[in-house]
């Protein structure tokens, strides 16, 4: 995923183009370096924008990588994957946010309050 940034801009527009490659991005996700990985959530968080099929394909495994995903990175994750969020799958992501947030510094946790409350707007 050397293109991280290219693959993220046209994420959007030519998904048609890149939903088929999903299981690749998981894929290069898990096995390249914390920029890919930051970077392929975010890339994924926006083709789960693009339609609710998409979204009910992708956000599950999103999930599932925030429950997962070390501390340090929750915050920056969730703000990405706050993009899919959706008033069907809004409850779920905040069950998982809430239980991470029992382990995140200050800082972080200062960060998911922020997540909170775009939370409450949608």
């Amino acid at each position: 995923m050397g293109s991280d940034a290219g693959i993220i801009t046209i994420a959007e527009v030519a998904s048609e183009t890149i939903v088929p490659h999903i299981q690749t991005i998981k894929h290069v996700m898990e096995t390249g370096s914390v920029i890919t990985m930051d970077k392929g959530v975010l890339t994924l968080a926006k083709l789960a924008t693009v339609s609710e099929g998409n979204n009910k394909e992708v956000f599950p495994y999103l999930l599932n990588h925030l429950e997962k995903c070390r501390s340090k990175e929750v915050p920056q994750h969730a703000e990405s994957i706050l993009l899919a969020v959706t008033k069907e799958n809004k409850q779920q992501f905040l069950n998982v946010l809430q239980k991470r947030a029992l382990y995140l510094t200050a800082a972080q946790l200062k960060r998911v309050q922020k997540i909170y409350k775009v939370l409450d707007a949608k």
